[in-house]
């Protein structure tokens, strides 16, 4: 009981030290009135320590800590709501609207307010704000507003007075810019599955819709609040949000507010996972590679060629390879391209908040591809920067994808002089990219791994019947678990749905540990970034 006493007293000594001011600073972002804001930290910090009295022990505090306000606040929203609807209640005929000649501004302001009103027309909803700046500042009639807008008469009206009071009671309130309206966070993305329109990176990379993101995920936002934490007028914010919402990464909830449509990982939900597969690696990593070598050994006698590719070059691919085949067997099948998205596509996307850290040293290697009809390219890809694996074999990661039928061309031994006109500008491109060469005695060749027919599905089966293949399974299994058990204790449960592709995502960071290891270890000496295959 005393071990008990002393660890609450520690916890309830952290929330005072550590939450006590972020906690009303997020209290006054959310209801803009310094008063309120003080009420409503003194009800969550009360709440979390008659909790923490009662003995309630968390086993992850900060989000615990962070779900117990956004549940009081939500509360507070609710009583305000009541009060506001028994408000709104009163007979339209109750309301007075000043004469239409009155200028707002000289009803309204006096010179300081001018600037108070400017930032409440700035955040007040586009539907409040359209009929306030047509009536007040265009001088139109109510009927000549409801006509443009099809609604009738009354409906301008009442949100005419429900305007001008959000206005006079926004101009009273403390309202303070958010933190990332100077000090933007940095989100890094990783998608997967088929992206036919350049979707989804083509909406995010830029600091307005990726903050947007970061604000609004596990937090459903108000446009308005969207406006006051970024610093930006809720005209553009409109827009901004508008084309998230229009690009599947943020959703529009039934009561108005935005909530981010995929998982961000908090900076402590990476560590954890990283120490798992720190571990992991450290244990297996020699063993990965070993079993490389046989997988090397069986393809060659299978028939799978080679190309221009050293023979470490060659054994570093099947590592990478069977890195990627063990983590898959370990979750559902084809888990990364589960999403089937209105632009066609069936791509999926995971953010990363700044912050998180790894103890190993990691090279990150991307896994791209294209193809179709079990004609198809796929590798393993070092990012261009990094410095340790840094000779590019090919012009991009890669070929275009009509090429891949010229490239089975080549793969089945077709000669460059019996190759069509079209056929031959198809090989000059591939050559001058190298995705193939030219060899001397005129033949050519497909420069990466060459897969025909069913030399994969034989080296797989090979491959599984290895007590070594099944140990790393077994294993990769337990690692993947650990990982599971941590995303559920930091995603929500609206994302419940999609959690193993996230789980999958998440562990992107075994094949960047691995191939360090591989590296720094000596088992690989080369300085190749691009290891890839062609199947056909």
């Amino acid at each position: 009981m005393a071990e008990s006493t002393s660890e609450t007293d520690i916890l309830i000594c952290d929330l005072v030290e550590n939450y006590a001011e972020k906690i009303y600073y997020f209290c006054l972002k959310k209801t803009g009135s310094a008063n309120e804001a003080e009420d409503l930290t003194s009800d969550i910090l009360l709440n979390i320590i008659t909790s923490l009295k009662k003995g309630i022990i968390p086993k992850h505090f900060p989000a615990w800590v962070w779900k117990i306000a956004r549940n009081r606040y939500s509360a507070w929203c609710d009583r305000k709501s009541r009060y506001s609807e028994s408000v709104a209640g009163a007979d339209i005929g109750d309301f007075e609207i000043e004469d239409q000649t009155a200028d707002l501004l000289s009803v309204l302001i006096r010179d300081d307010q001018l600037q108070l009103l400017r930032r409440e027309l700035s955040l007040i909803a586009s539907d409040y704000r359209n009929i306030v700046l047509a009536y007040y500042m265009q001088n139109r009639k109510i009927s000549d507003i409801a006509g443009s807008l099809g609604v009738p008469e009354g409906t301008v009206t009442s949100k005419l007075y429900r305007a001008r009071k959000i206005l006079k009671e926004g101009m009273d309130m403390a309202r303070e810019y958010g933190k990332k309206s100077y000090d933007p966070e940095k989100i890094s993305f990783c998608a997967s599955g088929n992206q036919p329109t350049g979707l989804p990176w083509s909406a995010v990379g830029r600091k307005i819709p990726d903050n947007i993101l970061c604000e609004a995920h596990n937090n459903p936002c108000t446009l308005q609040e969207l406006a006051l934490e970024l610093g930006i007028a809720a005209p553009y914010m409109e827009e901004e949000a508008e084309i998230l919402v229009k690009a599947e990464l943020l959703k529009k909830l039934d009561d108005g507010r935005y909530l981010t449509n995929f998982f961000i990982e908090p900076k402590e939900c990476q560590n954890e996972e990283n120490e798992i597969i720190c571990k992991f690696t450290e244990r297996h990593a020699a063993a990965f590679w070993q079993l490389a070598k046989k997988a090397l050994e069986k393809a060659a006698a299978l028939g799978v060629t080679t190309s221009d590719y050293s023979e470490e070059d060659a054994q570093m691919f099947f590592a990478f390879y069977l890195e990627q085949k063990i983590e898959n067997s370990a979750l559902s099948d084809h888990w990364w391209e589960k999403f089937n998205r209105a632009d066609g596509g069936s791509w999926g996307m995971i953010g990363f908040e700044q912050g998180g850290a790894c103890r190993l040293p990691s090279a990150f290697f991307n896994n791209n591809g294209n193809g179709w009809n079990q004609i198809c390219w796929g590798g393993y890809q070092a990012v261009p920067q990094d410095p340790v694996f840094k000779q590019r074999r090919y012009a991009n990661d890669v070929p275009a994808l009509h090429l891949n039928i010229t490239l089975k061309q080549i793969a089945d031994g077709l000669s460059p002089a019996d190759l069509s006109g079209a056929e031959k500008e198809n090989l000059q491109k591939l050559v001058e990219d190298n995705f193939c060469i030219l060899r001397k005695d005129g033949t050519a060749a497909v420069n990466a791994l060459v897969f025909k027919g069913d030399m994969e599905s034989r080296l797989k089966e090979y491959l599984e019947a290895l007590p070594e293949y099944q140990a790393l399974q077994k294993d990769m299994k337990d690692c993947i678990g650990a990982v599971k058990e941590v995303v559920a204790r930091y995603s929500n449960p609206y994302l419940q749905d999609d959690f193993e592709y996230y789980v999958g995502m998440s562990v992107t960071e075994l094949r960047s540990t691995l191939s360090r290891l591989w590296k720094d270890g000596g088992l690989y000496t080369g300085e190749s970034a691009q290891f890839c295959a062609f199947y056909c």
